[in-house]
């Protein structure tokens, strides 16, 4: 009876000296095999960090309480404070771009590389006023075109202006430099000598992407991107998919685009899918092989276009038709001189073929007369 009475005390006292399970320690946790510490700072913001093993995890949260108490540390701050190396900044620029700015990326990524080569090495709050001058000096030094010039300026502005907004630095050095005058060049149109000549030269998947260049006026991108959806052959119209503009466009398309476009094979939601991404360099190669001045660029394309339909349409109708949002762009391609100034007025006789009107056609002398006549009136 006694044995039993002691085996059950000593079994009671096991059961009360049991281990209970440790309290989970605060400001630690687990997430996928990895310690992270969550504390909060004076000015109430709540902070995670990934740390490693738990037993640094214990550590460093001890470390950021004292920090709290004793010096009112924040880490939100802190990273501000921090300096931001420049190409930490690009990749962080590019990466809102091609999520927010898809149609651009290539664009700035072009204008970075230049800015990259120049600032890499420096930290953001660190470029100056007098470094961003002397950047656009060396690039225009080394035969940078002016428009070239301003394009990256106009990218390292946006670039400090999108790292002000995160915190990364507060204050853009590019503001109050001053832009590049540039000139205001005449369109390179081709002639049909040129003309029969790069086509004599071009691969004959390349023509009828040439050819409906030349046709409807579309830009590179805008033909890259165009899609069968927005092609109506029976309304002889072209809706462009992705304008520049980023505003719906619509064209009339000529009996040559028509044509260019039914031989075409759909096999494919866009109707050129297999372009090359860098079909500007592959241009000029042809430009080269046909023997062609070097200026002729793919844009040429489109200079011709409205070149050559500037002579037969009034300048608001080839305003519509090139789709330029400014007069000023236009009005360079409107070639007007003597002639077709003395054309235009003549059109006003009847005699001309112009609407008769009551207006007498009067002599020098009538016409002094009549001036004189007026004098007198007043």
């Amino acid at each position: 009876m006694m044995d039993q009475e002691r085996t059950e005390a000593t079994q009671t006292a096991k059961v009360k000296r049991t281990k209970r399970p440790r309290a989970r320690a605060r400001g630690i946790f687990e997430r996928d095999g990895v310690w992270w510490i969550c504390w909060s700072c004076n000015q109430g913001h709540i902070h995670r960090e990934k740390v490693g093993p738990k037993s640094l995890a214990v550590t460093e949260y001890q470390k950021r309480k004292v920090a709290v108490k004793t010096q009112g540390y924040c880490l939100t701050q802190a990273r501000r404070d921090k300096p931001t190396l420049f190409p930490v900044a690009e990749a962080r620029y590019l990466a809102w771009a091609r999520k927010e700015r898809p149609r651009s990326v290539m664009f700035r990524e072009k204008a970075l590389k230049h800015l990259k080569a120049r600032f890499g090495s420096k930290t953001l709050d660190a470029i100056t006023k007098a470094d961003v001058e002397a950047y656009l000096t060396s690039r225009r030094d080394a035969g940078a075109a002016p428009g070239t010039v301003n394009r990256e300026r106009s990218v390292l502005s946006h670039l400090f202006s999108k790292a002000m907004t995160w915190g990364l630095v507060k204050t853009n050095p590019v503001t109050g430099s001053e832009r590049q005058a540039e000139a205001n060049e005449k369109p390179r149109p081709l002639t049909p000598d040129e003309e029969a000549k790069l086509f004599a030269v071009l691969p004959a998947h390349y023509k009828p992407f040439c050819t409906l260049a030349l046709h409807t006026g579309l830009r590179l991108g805008e033909l890259r991107h165009q899609a069968w959806r927005d092609i109506d052959l029976p309304g002889a119209s072209l809706t462009v998919t992705r304008p520049k503009s980023g505003k719906a466009e619509t064209i009339p398309l000529n009996a040559t685009a028509r044509a260019v476009l039914a031989s075409l094979e759909r096999t494919a939601p866009a109707i050129f899918p297999t372009l090359p991404k860098k079909l500007t360099d592959l241009f000029k190669r042809y430009v080269e092989k046909a023997k062609l001045p070097k200026e002729i660029t793919f844009h040429c394309l489109r200079d011709t276009y409205i070149s050559r339909l500037a002579p037969h349409v009034s300048t608001p109708t080839l305003m519509t038709l090139a789709r330029h949002r400014d007069y000023r762009t236009t009005r360079r391609y409107v070639q007007v001189d003597g002639k077709h100034l003395r054309d235009a007025v003549e059109c006003l006789n009847p005699e001309a073929g112009g609407t008769p009107t009551r207006t007498e056609v009067l002599t020098v002398s009538q016409v002094l007369e009549s001036m004189t006549v007026a004098e007198n009136v007043e």
